[in-house]
């Protein structure tokens, strides 16, 4: 049984369900499960109080819609919105949203963006458009002049949208806390006088290149320093290159510490590497850092955590398993992470492969090292969205 199926069992239960996510859907001979999809629109219908509903599935969310209007509690919606014209139409109906995502976008869905987040103005604090190669500038530009009060935007992997284009446009969102972009080779100026971002606290890079040489280095460069005309207090700064065996550049990181050195809590390098240099200089001047995601060495183990004992304020390491190194790569074990903990003061959780270790320090038997097995944050969650 489902749990739709028990929701319908039990209608009385219905009042008490907020959150729904569907990540996958059971296939009967290469077709979506019919009585499954049944059970979840039949549910939907009496879950009156549904404040959070999120299906990343093809070929669903068409089938739900209807039974998603009306939902006066709803404030957060992610959808996989390959849609008609016709269902595109019936995104009209949910109202007063909060939280808004938006993946893999049909023209469809891309044309009434506009009319749909003007209604939207007056709630609508965060807005994810995340691999829509239809979307383009003219329509962002309409979206952005609808959500003044806008705190988080993340546009992420949409082909006509890149660095240029978001500083373009940002300029009508003033609040922003958040954001994400997709940067390019595109080597135009970016528009002057920066757009203000004095409230700007989390950055997410993505960074596509394919020429050799490359003028990536020199344009996230220039972005940083466009960046850095606001002053505002970054607090997290996420990268992800295109090819895990790249190591992100040492005056990059430099550029990164010196600006923002004071301020940043959260690090995160995905897909690439970074040199022992790089990361020395981190815990040295980034004096008030709580988390590091980055590829754990195996093979510079012993440079690797000397260098993180240079932070007195580093607690959290997730290991990102990004393989800059070719081959299988040997498994973080107990006396690794003991070994870490003992040299790095503050250090007391290590995450690694869906496993937590997590450390106390006891009088007798010194650093005493725990396990538990789970997922370290939330599945399914973009990687450019902030994790616990």
């Amino acid at each position: 049984m489902s749990p739709f199926a028990s929701v319908i069992a039990h209608p009385h239960l219905a009042v008490h369900v907020r959150n729904i996510e569907i990540r996958v859907v059971p296939i009967v001979k290469s077709c979506l499960h019919p009585v499954f999809v049944r059970e979840c629109r039949e549910a939907l219908k009496i879950c009156r109080n549904l404040q959070t509903f999120k299906c990343t599935v093809a070929n669903v969310v068409a089938v739900l819609l209807p039974s998603l209007a009306q939902k006066i509690r709803l404030e957060d919606v992610t959808l996989y919105a390959n849609l008609t014209t016709d269902q595109a139409a019936m995104l009209n109906k949910l109202e007063k949203l909060e939280s808004l995502t938006i993946e893999f976008a049909s023209w469809n869905v891309v044309d009434m963006l506009p009319t749909w987040t003007g209604s939207l103005t007056k709630t609508l604090t965060s807005l994810t458009l995340y691999t829509i190669h239809e979307l383009h500038e003219d329509v962002l530009k309409s979206i952005l002049t609808n959500l003044p009060n806008l705190r988080g935007l993340h546009v992420v992997g949409c082909l006509k949208v890149d660095h240029t284009v978001i500083f373009r446009q940002i300029v009508h969102t003033p609040l922003l806390e958040m954001l994400s972009l997709t940067t390019s080779e595109n080597t135009a100026p970016l528009i002057f006088p920066s757009p203000p971002m004095r409230h700007l606290k989390h950055l997410a890079f993505d960074t596509r290149y394919s020429m050799q040489p490359s003028p990536s280095p020199s344009i996230l460069a220039s972005i940083l320093a466009h960046i850095r005309l606001s002053a505002p207090p970054l607090q997290s700064f996420t990268i992800k290159l295109p090819e895990r065996k790249i190591v992100v550049g040492d005056p990059f990181i430099t550029q990164l510490v010196e600006h923002y050195g004071s301020t940043l809590r959260r690090l995160s390098f995905l897909d690439c590497g970074v040199s022992q240099e790089s990361i020395a200089e981190i815990c040295k001047n980034c004096v008030n850092l709580q988390r590091l995601d980055v590829s754990i060495p195996m093979k510079e183990l012993l440079p690797f955590t000397r260098n993180l004992s240079f932070s007195k304020t580093l607690h959290t390491i997730v290991d990102v398993d990004n393989h800059v190194d070719h081959g299988m790569r040997p498994t973080l074990k107990q006396e690794n992470v003991r070994y870490m903990m003992s040299l790095s003061s503050s250090l007391r959780k290590v995450v690694s492969n869906h496993r937590i270790w997590t450390g106390r320090l006891d009088p007798v038997q010194g650093v005493v090292v725990t396990l538990e097995k789970r997922r370290s944050h939330s599945y399914g969650s973009l990687w450019f969205m902030i994790r616990d």
